[in-house]
């Protein structure tokens, strides 16, 4: 199994991981429908991505990038939406995901 940073399943789960985060910061500004439908799928996508790269590249390796992201600082532009919490269940799920390929 290639275990590189580079490998190509780690490198989608690590864009993934950064367009969530991303994403996260702007959810304030978004009407509530559609911030919904975003983080509906964001925890979706994520998760799938991690699971994904789990199998490909390993399960250390795809955890790995996932904790890197989940240290990661979430600012947001509304105070109201609770980012920080969205953001640590997509990557608790991310990670659930990955490990579940053991």
């Amino acid at each position: 199994m290639d275990h590189s940073p580079e490998h190509p399943a780690l490198v989608r789960l690590r864009a993934e991981l950064d367009a969530a985060w991303k994403g996260i910061g702007v959810l304030g500004d978004m009407e509530d429908v559609r911030r919904d439908r975003v983080v509906a799928e964001l925890r979706g996508a994520v998760p799938d991505v991690a699971s994904r790269a789990a199998r490909a590249a390993g399960v250390d390796a795809a955890a790995a990038e996932i904790d890197r992201f989940a240290q990661a600082e979430v600012v947001s532009c509304d105070a109201s939406v609770p980012t920080a919490t969205i953001w640590d269940d997509i990557v608790h799920s991310a990670a659930e995901a990955a490990a579940a390929t053991r």
